[in-house]
């Protein structure tokens, strides 16, 4: 403790001894100067004055530099914006007052130079189109130059004949200054950062989406030099880590902590992730450095508490900057006249005013004036009123400056501000000088000292109450209170001003001023908000006027909260899993998740929590909570909450390990009658056996009433299955299978965005009927359109307007406080939530997620199928094809899949041990053949690279170059013995000259042609950038397209792949065969057409197609294609190569198919359950063996040197959609008949835009 706190004293004195030597440099210089000139007679007095006018002059030199850049970014901004008003003071002196400009030029005072001072100069950018951006960025460097140039020419025409008249001293001292001059406007162009990177760029706020957070009390162990204990740095980590799938584009961090003169103060740090980055530790580098620098200036930390507030950001309103990165403020941190009750009586500070927000959603608007403002026209309303402008174009911002406005408890001048805008102001427009508002408009909102004027009324009158007003709370106080407002109404008809209003406008400003005194501290005005906000809502609000305490609100976002009340502290994140990861298996420690589809604001403390329901309009009660909290200790449902050991150097290969052991672990959940899994399956089969009973009843009439071509389907929809990306794709194949097990079914699949579409402007489209099914998938849990959605369906399925609502989750813990699986009657219990066993993944390109949601969508459709013939045995419900004989060959051939295709392809057996196989052997082999296509563009150029530095840099130790085919002639000369002056000498040497010079340019294309030599590749395929062109079935195709896009989103431009995917049966083709080129990568997957005749022709078509591009040549050089299936025909048909899936060919083949069925329709019944094994498992064993295959593929190009990248992430992080994707959430609010004439069932409700 002792040697942090002598490192700490020792770092604070050389910080102020580099202070003081950067403000007396000039002095330093002048007094060099003097005595240079006055060696020989020095004079006291004179040299003394001299001294003095050099240092002023020094000074002014400096100034004038920075003065000339400022004029040039004014006059700039002026011309091309077309706006005069930017030419002025102002922006002239880059934001400095006009009190510390003038104050710099005086001897020993603090001076402003670049890089060693915290605050930066700076002059909005105004109009930020990128070409506006670079012209401007360059006005103040091209004034600078001018100014160089113009006294460059001064100087050395007129200066040496002016000041050469006999006095040597006023000659160097001439000389010195226009040099100083020269030199002080080179310095700031070279110290313009800022305008070089806007020029480069054309991206300039000015020249110059995750919460997550923490608060606890303050550990007796806690480094009390430190504002943020170590312990809570690691609880960063830990919940960062977690929070980085919802974005990784900018982050910002602060904490709450005390200045010297024991104010309350934010200290925080805001940054913009670089492309290849962690922006987890990118932020905790730059904050800790922060945190050190504000210890150094005297910032210490809180007494009693420890408060941490952090956002992760993807930008939805905006590109990645610090300007529009979380956390936000609107006005800077001010000393405000404060009044707070504390031990009970009235107490007046001055005290440091500053809130500010983090948010994850959208605001689109505020209710105001009686109408929605969106929030751009709040924004420039905001700056009239508040009379504080903010550069920031996100709508974020918007919500701190509406704090700024609402949070008005104990401060008189704020109270009377916000009471003008609700009681007095008659329209948005009043703001405006009357006019439309507009970013022009003139300001026409109460200025500050109109403000004061009223807030000085109030309080003078305020004073002589405050000791009646003790007991604010209490009903003693009430006739105080009438006597202020009375009192106070007396004095407005004394201000001028005021009393132009009418007595009932006076009446309401003064009663909601004295409201908004007494109550609008920072809970009630985020309840303000809220209620007038339009858009969803992760948000978090701190003030520094309530230290130790945080408001969280949910509504259309998730928000959740722990407590670990043992250690006395409380930690909360929009992700779930940063709330588990912290306090999982931990005692006494619980999460609640707030309501986000009803709307919930909660007050929390270290120990504490108050909740406010938005939609009942009143403070949750306790014993309400009581069922809502979850126990992170004993949760029934923790066993099924997995968060797997990262493997942070390569996740991705650490989940195709787990596929064996994760199949076989689901296999064992259905089998076991009491799993979550079953139990919700079991929940299924009786509402589709009940569907079922119906349908046979409604049938059995048509048919007699000789009707029956008539009922071949209901006309509600069965089963709606929804999602988006992989979960989509996935369930259109489940559905697609679905139907060929029971044709009559009505299964309808539509993405989420689409059914919030519909939800919101079609309802009738869905065609959802009393008993209708929603099967909707969620690998996350969190993903925006999805969750929606269930939400939407949840509250649909409360109304009775639906049947019932299914979940299928990777991450069970997403739902554990969701009322989406919670029963509608508290006495009923309700299984509907499948979950796959993947748990969290980290890893962008999905496998192991895809692999354990395909597998639990197999088992479920077998398990229906077996229990619906179980029910009716005697019968076809909905048409169903397969009979009791055919489920059990498709068992069958499940557990073959398991046990033998996927262990050969992903090399780990059910128990996780590893084994090697020769099937994976060939994928990765293969996988790594490719990564040389797309690696010979560097290695090529390295070559080059390293030829002509040695053939070039031979020069530098001695004296010549030798390039290569001179060199090579030199040595046959010399072994030869050939003579210098030889005639052959003259006629070769040009030519060898030429080749040299050929070698030099088309180097890098001869080295790529000889790499391909070497490596046995196509030597003719183009050179530069490879196209990968997908070929399998639809669902395939996209999931691969995606997971291949993900493996290379980080890789550098000269190692990259461009990646496509189309069906081969269909539009691969069409789509690009005029494409097609010299060394086009086809990856082409072909089903298996020995299994039958709809295989066979599946087959012919993919390798149709593939022969098809094979044949589009030049110089008889075309694509490079690969196909793989478990045929081993395909080898022989000609391709590049081919990789022959042969699991288990020989273990299952219906050789006796008379063994197998009894029946007389055995040819139908192989074609269902060969049409289902291809899609099942034939289909998914392609796709597991191409995982392995373009993953050796990524991970050798991820791994060459110099061009490292993490192929298992992305730049922006986005594992899951967290903000509208791009559909608004919804919500649903009271009933209004929305149905079809024509429908049986009439449901109700109202849907609303949200």
């Amino acid at each position: 403790m002792e040697i942090v706190q002598a490192l700490l004293v020792r770092s604070l004195y050389w910080q102020n001894v580099f202070s003081f030597f950067k403000n007396v440099f000039p002095e330093v210089v002048a007094a060099a100067l003097i005595t240079v000139i006055s060696a020989n007679d020095f004079n006291f007095p004179l040299n003394f004055l001299l001294f003095l006018s050099s240092a002023t002059l020094l000074r002014l030199v400096w100034n004038s530099a920075i003065f000339i850049h400022g004029l040039g970014h004014a006059i700039a901004i002026a011309i091309l914006d077309r706006q005069p008003n930017a030419l002025n003071i102002v922006n002239i002196l880059e934001h400095r007052s006009i009190a510390v400009t003038l104050r710099s030029l005086l001897p020993f005072q603090p001076i402003f130079i670049p890089g060693c001072d915290r605050q930066n100069l700076w002059v909005a950018a105004g109009d930020r189109t990128p070409w506006r951006i670079r012209i401007k960025a360059l006005g103040g460097v091209c004034f600078n130059l001018l100014v160089i140039a113009i006294l460059w020419q001064f100087s050395s025409d007129s200066f040496g004949n002016i000041w050469t008249r006999g006095d040597r001293a006023i000659a160097f001292i001439s000389t010195f200054f226009s040099q100083s001059f020269l030199s002080a406007n080179l310095l700031i162009i070279l110290s313009s950062w800022s305008d070089l990177a806007a020029l480069v760029t054309g991206v300039a706020e000015i020249f110059c989406c995750g919460n997550f957070g923490f608060l606890g009390q303050r550990n007796a162990d806690d480094d009390p030099h430190q504002l943020l204990p170590e312990r809570v740095v690691n609880v960063f980590h830990e919940m960062g880590r977690e929070t980085e799938i919802r974005g990784e584009q900018a982050g910002g961090g602060l904490i709450v902590a005390t200045n010297r003169d024991r104010q309350t103060v934010f200290v925080g740090k805001k940054v913009v992730n670089k492309k290849r980055d962690n922006l987890t530790k990118s932020l905790e580098t730059a904050f800790a450095a922060e945190r050190r620098r504000a210890a150094l200036a005297g910032i210490k930390p809180l007494e009693s508490t420890v408060t941490g507030v952090w956002h992760y950001r993807f930008g939805t309103s905006g590109p990645p900057a610090v300007l529009e990165t979380h956390w936000h403020e609107w006005m800077n941190a001010r000393q405000v006249s404060v009044w707070q009750f504390l031990e009970g009586e009235w107490v007046h500070q001055y005290k440091n005013v500053n809130h500010r927000i983090t948010h994850n959603g959208d605001f689109d608007a505020w209710t105001l004036f009686d109408r929605s403002i969106g929030n751009t026209e709040l924004g420039w309303w905001l700056e009239r009123v508040l009379h504080t402008p903010n550069h920031a174009r996100g709508d974020s911002p918007k919500i701190a400056g509406m704090m700024d406005l609402l949070v008005t408890q104990g401060m008189w001048d704020a109270s009377v501000r916000l009471a003008y805008q609700l009681a007095i102001a008659p329209s948005i427009e009043s703001a405006f000088g009357g006019q439309k508002p507009t970013v022009d408009a003139p300001n026409t909102a109460p200025s500050p000292q109109e403000i004061g004027n009223w807030a000085a009324t109030f309080e003078n009158i305020f004073v002589l109450y405050r000791k009646l007003l003790a007991a604010p709370d209490s009903p003693a106080c009430s006739q105080y209170f009438c006597r202020l407002e009375h009192d106070i109404l007396q004095a407005t008809t004394n201000d001028s001003s005021m009393s132009q209003w009418s007595w009932q406008r006076r009446v309401t400003f003064v009663r909601t001023a004295i409201h908004a005194f007494f109550h609008n501290n920072l809970y009630f005005a985020t309840k303000t908000f809220m209620s007038r906000a339009e858009g969803s809502f992760g948000l978090v609000t701190v003030s520094t006027l309530e230290e130790g305490k945080l408001v969280l609100s949910a509504q259309g976002q998730p928000m959740s909260i722990g407590f670990n009340w043992q250690d006395e502290y409380m930690v909360y994140a929009s992700e779930p899993a940063a709330v588990d990861a912290v306090l999982l298996n931990l005692p006494e420690s619980y999460r609640l998740d707030l309501d986000q589809k009803m709307g919930e604001i909660a007050l929390v403390t270290a120990k504490d929590i108050a909740i406010y329901s938005m939609s009942q309009k009143c403070e949750v009660a306790s014993s309400d909570l009581k069922d809502r909290w979850i126990s992170m200790a004993d949760h029934p449902y923790l066993p099924h909450v997995k968060y797997p050991e990262n493997d942070t150097v390569d996740p991705i290969a650490a989940d195709c390990r787990e596929i064996p052991p994760i199949l076989a672990e689901i296999r064992l959940s259905w089998q076991n009658s009491t799993s979550l899994d079953r139990q919700s399956a079991d929940y299924l089969v009786q509402l589709f056996c009940e569907k079922a009973h119906k349908f046979e009843q409604k049938r059995q009439k048509m048919v007699r009433a000789g009707l029956t071509g008539h009922m071949q389907q209901l006309p509600s929809v069965d089963l709606l299955v929804t999602g988006v990306e992989n979960s989509l794709w996935l369930g259109e194949r489940f559905a697609q299978d679905l139907k060929i097990v029971f044709p009559w079914l009505n299964v309808r699949v539509i993405s989420s965005n689409e059914v919030l579409q519909q939800l919101q402007h079609d309802f009738s489209s869905l065609q959802l009927g009393k008993d209708s099914i929603v099967l909707a998938i969620t690998q996350s849990g969190q993903t925006f359109p999805t969750v929606q959605a269930i939400n939407t369906f949840d509250q649909l399925y409360r109304q009775d307007i639906i049947g019932e609502l299914f979940i299928l989750t990777g991450e069970l813990s997403s739902f554990l406080g969701s009322r989406a699986i919670q029963p509608k009657h508290s006495n009923a219990v309700r299984h509907n939530i499948f979950v796959n066993g993947s748990g969290r993944r980290t890893s962008e390109p999905a496998t192991i997620a895809v692999a354990a949601a395909q597998h639990t969508l197999t088992e479920l459709l077998l398990y229906l199928a077996k229990q619906v013939k179980h029910q009716f045995p005697e019968s076809s419900p909905f048409g169903m094809t397969l009979t009791q004989e055919s489920l059990a060959a498709l068992e069958k051939m499940k557990d073959d899949f398991l046990d033998i295709n996927v262990v050969q392809i992903m090399g780990t057996t059910p128990t996780g041990n590893t084994i090697e196989t020769a099937i994976r052997r060939t994928l990765i082999a293969g996988g790594r053949t490719w990564a040389l296509h797309i690696l010979e563009t560097p290695l090529a150029w390295g070559i080059h690279a390293l030829y002509v530095a040695i053939t070039v840099g031979w020069a530098i130790p001695f004296g010549h170059t030798i390039p290569l085919a001179k060199t090579i002639l030199a040595l046959i000369v010399w072994t030869a013995h050939i003579p210098q002056d030889a005639l052959f000498l003259g006629i070769v040497n040009p030519v060898v000259s030429l080749i040299d010079i050929a070698i030099y340019i088309f180097g890098s294309w001869l080295w790529t042609l000889g790499l391909r030599y070497f490596q046995g590749r196509q030597l003719l395929a183009r050179i530069g950038k490879r196209t990968l062109v997908i070929g399998d079935v639809p669902w395939v195709s996209k999931l691969l397209k995606s997971y291949v896009s993900k493996l290379f989103s980080l890789s550098y431009g000269i190692a990259s792949l461009e990646v496509h995917g189309a069906n081969p049966e269909d539009d691969l083709l069409h789509d690009f065969g005029h494409r097609v080129v010299r060394g086009t990568l086809l990856f082409l997957g072909v089903p298996d057409g020995r299994r039958g005749q709809k295989q066979k022709h599946q087959e012919n078509a993919a390798i149709m197609t593939g022969k098809q591009a094979d044949g589009v040549r030049n110089i008889d050089v075309g694509p490079e294609v690969v196909v793989m299936g478990a045929n081993p025909e395909i080898a022989r048909k000609g391709f590049s190569s081919a990789i022959v899936l042969e699991g288990n060919d020989e273990y299952f083949y219906f050789r006796n198919a008379a063994f197998y069925f009894k029946d007389q329709n055995a040819e139908d019944q192989k074609e269902l359950i060969e049409d289902l094994r291809e899609s099942r498992f034939g289909a998914f064993e392609r796709l597991l063996a191409s995982y392995v295959f373009f993953w050796a593929l990524a991970k050798k190009v991820a791994s060459f040197p110099v061009l490292q990248y993490q192929h298992w992430k992305s730049q922006s992080r986005t594992k899951i959609m967290t903000t509208a994707a791009p559909v608004a959430g919804m919500s649903v609010a009271t009933p209004k008949q929305l149905y079809q004439p024509d429908r049986d069932d009439k449901p109700e409700a109202v849907i609303s835009d949200q």
